[in-house]
């Protein structure tokens, strides 16, 4: 029996890299940050375990509780995110050999679509797609980046899913 994920589909995962920054109001996303985006991309019904869900998420707490839950049972989210990167930086990889994000960016550890147009039918599908209109999405997309990242207190801690003991505390 074959069974699809989008979590196992590079073009899907760069379909949701495209989602993510043709859709925010950021400029520039840090590249960390963007690989959670992505995870809850995937899992909405997940960023309810966020505990404490940060500030500038919590005002949008009904959003994501709508969020219905997949027949899916996921195990080990940790694993999950872990074996994403992998898609996550080819499909990286494959848009910064296209000029479509910028590699100065990309070396200084952050995300940033760079000037060059894509095809209209794509742009057009990426703005008005049903997931750029989900109330979640516009969410996550626009505050988790202003969240705090590492630390005890920082993203990585709330949501158990990346190491954070060794982060260097300012």
């Amino acid at each position: 029996m074959l069974i699809y994920h989008p979590a196992q589909d590079i073009n899907h995962c760069v379909y949701r890299l495209l989602s993510i920054m043709e859709n925010t109001e950021h400029q520039k996303i840090k590249l960390d940050t963007y690989r959670l985006i992505d995870f809850y991309t995937l899992f909405p019904h997940l960023v309810s375990q966020i505990k404490p869900l940060p500030k500038p998420l919590d005002k949008h707490r009904s959003k994501f509780s709508n969020v219905s839950e997949p027949f899916e049972a996921l195990k080990n989210t940790r694993r999950i995110l872990f074996e994403l990167e992998n898609l996550q930086t080819v499909a990286i990889q494959n848009l910064l050999a296209k000029n479509i994000l910028d590699k100065k960016y990309f070396d200084k550890g952050f995300i940033k679509r760079t000037e060059v147009s894509l095809p209209s039918p794509l742009g057009e599908e990426l703005i008005n797609s049903n997931l750029a209109q989900e109330d979640w999405f516009r969410a996550l997309i626009d505050d988790l980046p202003n969240v705090k990242f590492g630390g005890k207190t920082g993203l990585k801690a709330r949501t158990g899913l990346m190491e954070y003991r060794y982060d260097l505390e300012k």
